[in-house]
């Protein structure tokens, strides 16, 4: 592989033997480096495609003006959160997360301060990412000399969520607001308020996130084949009459909303954990 261009001492862009330009970050690798020269491959620790011209200036402006430290915690920072969820994370994130991170010091360096609105729904939904990210601001306070608020934990939680999303297409606040949207018709629905801190309903929380990253993602927005048989629908429907009402209005709302089709499979498991929630309250 040859250089390209040089974005900083441990960054260059080289072009592959397959024709294509790539990222590829390794310490020293730019070092005393000028474009023609060969790529040292036995320093190449990450190699990262570009998949359009957008993405290629967006790079290249970004290790252009982001101190390199911020790059360099950013990445471990995705790394970090891959160990602790245990999930495949997609590598490019990190670019986000150096963004986001070089911005919020900025702000906070000119003291502006700004609102996550979604920091309460991000604690319900996502504690583990949210205590990951939070771990993540306090070695950025640490190592930048800086002192970003909780509120930039939040929104860090969101870059975090969408590297475990399995799409490209959607993002964390998508995710949230889906989960949010559900809980608010079974809410009006069933006239209740939920315990949040209950097993149960921690459990359909966990649910509804699996579920709704199907939902967001393209290819499975369809119809599945059902594997509950009829009986047990039939059974769950007239066992528990008061939590399926509040399924059909959920199942009404991804119609509506997001043109998804709920299969009769996931009718039933939305249900019953409906109806344990209701079940435990009264």
């Amino acid at each position: 592989m040859k250089i390209l261009r040089i974005l900083n001492n441990n960054v260059v862009i080289a072009l592959n033997d397959e024709g294509e330009e790539v990222v590829l970050m390794g310490n020293g690798l730019g070092f005393q480096k000028k474009p023609g020269f060969e790529v040292d491959v036995s320093k190449v620790e990450k190699t990262f495609e570009m998949s359009g011209q957008f993405e290629k200036l967006r790079i290249e402006k970004l290790f252009a003006e982001i101190p390199e430290e911020i790059i360099k915690i950013s990445y471990e920072i995705l790394s970090y959160a891959r160990k602790q969820l245990q999930k495949d994370l997609n590598e490019t994130t990190f670019i986000a997360i150096a963004d986001h991170l070089y911005t919020a010091i900025q702000r906070t360096k000119n003291n502006i301060q700004m609102k996550n609105f979604l920091l309460w729904d991000v604690k319900r939904f996502f504690p583990d990412e949210l205590e990951i990210a939070r771990q993540a601001i306090q070695v950025v306070n640490q190592r930048m000399g800086i002192q970003l608020s909780d509120d930039e934990a939040g929104f860090l939680t969101l870059h975090i969520v969408n590297a475990a999303i399995d799409s490209t297409n959607e993002s964390a606040i998508d995710l949230t607001q889906m989960i949010e949207e559900i809980l608010t018709v079974i809410k009006y629905t069933l006239k209740i308020n939920f315990i949040e801190n209950d097993i149960y309903f921690q459990r359909f929380i966990t649910h509804l996130r699996f579920f709704s990253e199907r939902v967001l993602n393209p290819s499975h927005n369809k119809i599945e084949e059902d594997m509950v048989e009829n009986e047990l629908f039939t059974l769950v429907v007239r066992k528990y009459p008061e939590a399926f009402e509040a399924t059909k209005k959920v199942v009404d709302l991804l119609k509506t909303r997001w043109d998804y089709n709920t299969s009769r499979d996931e009718q039933v498991y939305i249900t019953i954990h409906i109806a344990r929630i209701i079940e435990k309250m009264n």
